[in-house]
């Protein structure tokens, strides 16, 4: 594909609107779900772009671009917009502006495998009123077409006129072999294949059976994902498995044996993945942001029962403090996971396979066995700290400061393990003793960079964090607050029940403080863009709020929930 046909296509899939002479009428307020076909891939809808807009900069970051200490490092970004804007206006006739105000109503993208074989996109947006700027678009986007010299046809399907561009040398690798598309009124409809609008056009009525929302897997998806004020602003839905058979199929016409890979999707238990989806809304009750979603996995088998996390009651311990960045646990059914894997692999190997060689293995080095001595000894609790990350070198990253603990059923036959490996182990290697227990110690060559290990509160425990790793050994939990104590925890935990499979709290400023302050020493971060005139991160810190997060088992699958609370003055 060449720039200009690349040009013409971002021109009408992002910003191009049309306006025909169509008579063929949407049912009134029919959304996404009622015009797509029950087997839609992919599918992402914001029911009211302004009413969006409107609640983003309603949020607590809405707010905080609306500071008057971030203005003057605003004001620069403004000036290299309104350049960008002139640009564009010279050369399309239309500024940013414009091109912002175009979503005036619903805004819809689908994937599908229509036709057969061949993936194609649609994307339907109302543009309300905004008529003139439409026809700007119109005019430059035939002015682009016709230097690339692509073939434009017409087509009538009931009655509605389907236009379509082809181009006449494309690349043979491009995704784009056409573009086509009609429009209703103030909404624009198109797509990347004929037949795809074709879906679209026999449900535009909105009373077909045969449509996204009346497939069982979505409507189960949303029925969990629903809003106690009514329809989110926001909906997204995937067909895993149907993206996974419509890329074997796919992939059929160029390599014939991939056709083989469908018959390994049951063995894997991918079969069994039939849908992901969820909602998201903005100034919901008390919560300033909420997202919902839900996978729906009905008797997970293969590897999907690898990913079983049973619903029992978490809290942080009292060892972890309260100033930390981000917390999170859940509850793995650990052993189930290590039977989906013995028996997928004995199903290729043969039965007993996965246990001959784990004895095996168990004979070598400092005679570990992986599942009597590790996998057996842990209770399947997992708790992840992550204290503020450490800006690093000039040319360096960030590194998180992380620190994970595994919940143990006998600590004494852990330590016996690691000291096991021990004896083995390379020689940046270190073993001290702290506090009464062994705190193994591996350094990283050529760094200053280390990961220790030890048993200590009934845990396993893994962290490049050791400063809070010997502060939860010295016990100062006890002399210091910890977490579960906290207001911030108190206040975003309520809302979690009373079981769940997973939880996190997540202290969003402490995450971001980093990156902002990276920023703020940035010497290229935009031509003519001060990043010096940005404010120290504690004049803006107080508009990032705790957030939280739950996920619970479902008998279709499982549940989860994030959401932060709206800001208190």
């Amino acid at each position: 594909m060449n720039r200009l046909w690349l040009r013409s296509s971002v021109l009408l899939l992002c910003l191009a609107q049309f306006v025909t002479t169509s008579k063929f009428a949407r049912a009134d307020d029919a959304p996404g779900e009622k015009l797509l076909p029950k087997d839609t891939l992919a599918f992402f809808t914001i029911s009211h772009v302004p009413e969006f807009r409107q609640k983003c900069d309603k949020s607590s970051i809405g707010q905080m671009l609306h500071d008057p200490q971030l203005k003057p490092f605003l004001d620069d970004v403004q000036k290299k917009i309104d350049e960008a804007s002139k640009g564009m206006e010279n050369e399309t006739g239309v500024t940013i502006a414009d091109l912002m105000e175009l979503p005036q109503g619903e805004l819809t993208i689908a994937l599908l495998e229509k036709p057969a074989r061949k993936l194609s996109f649609v994307f339907m947006l109302e543009f309300g009123k905004n008529k003139a700027t439409v026809e700007k678009l119109l005019k430059k986007m035939d002015e682009a077409l016709e230097k690339e010299q692509s073939d434009h046809t017409t087509e009538e399907i009931n009655k509605i006129t389907v236009h379509v561009y082809t181009p006449k040398n494309p690349e043979p690798d491009s995704p784009f072999k056409m573009l086509t598309y009609f429009t209703d009124e103030s909404i624009l409809v198109f797509s990347s294949e004929v037949e795809a609008l074709k879906e679209v056009i026999e449900r535009w009525e909105g009373d077909s059976d045969d449509t996204l929302a009346q497939n069982d897997q979505f409507k189960y998806i949303q029925s969990q994902c629903k809003l106690e004020s009514g329809e989110p602003l926001v909906k997204w839905y995937v067909n895993p498995i149907g993206l996974i058979q419509s890329g074997i199929t796919m992939a059929q016409a160029t390599i014939p044996q991939a056709g083989l890979a469908a018959a390994f999707l049951p063995m894997f238990g991918v079969d069994g993945w039939k849908g992901w989806g969820g909602t998201m809304d903005f100034d919901e009750g008390e919560f300033e942001g909420v997202s919902n979603s839900f996978i729906y996995a009905e008797n997970p088998k293969g590897l999907m029962g690898v990913f079983l996390f049973p619903a029992t009651e978490l809290v942080p311990p009292k060892w972890v403090p309260a100033n930390i960045g981000s917390y999170w646990a859940a509850n793995w059914n650990i052993g189930g996971a290590y039977t989906s894997i013995e028996t997928l692999v004995d199903s290729f190997q043969g039965r007993g396979a996965t246990g001959r060689f784990l004895d095996q293995l168990a004979e070598q080095g400092p005679m570990i066995h992986a599942k009597k001595d590790i996998i057996d000894h842990l209770d399947g609790k997992i708790h992840v700290l992550q204290s503020e990350t450490n800006d690093g070198d000039d040319d360096a990253p960030p590194t998180p400061q992380v620190m994970a603990a595994f919940g143990l059923k006998d600590g004494a036959k852990m330590k016996k393990t690691l000291a096991a490996a021990a004896k083995s182990a390379a020689s940046n290697l270190e073993t001290r003793e702290f506090n009464g227990e062994t705190i193994y110690e591996l350094i990283t060559p050529n760094s200053d960079q280390s990961v220790s290990l030890t048993v200590t509160e009934g845990q396993l425990v893994i962290t490049n964090d050791t400063p809070l790793l010997e502060g939860v050994m010295r016990g100062q939990s006890g002399n210091r607050a910890a977490l579960i104590d906290s207001s911030e925890y108190k206040r975003i935990s309520k809302y979690f029940p009373s079981k769940t499979s997973m939880v996190s709290f997540q202290r969003s400023e402490a995450q971001f403080k980093t990156y902002y302050n990276l920023l703020r020493k940035s010497d290229n971060f935009w031509d003519g863009v001060d990043v010096s005139k940005l404010p120290p991160f504690e004049a803006i810190s107080k508009y990032f709020q705790p957030s939280g997060s739950y996920t619970i088992p479902d008998k279709k699958g499982a549940k989860s929930v994030t959401y932060s609370l709206k800001r208190s003055e």
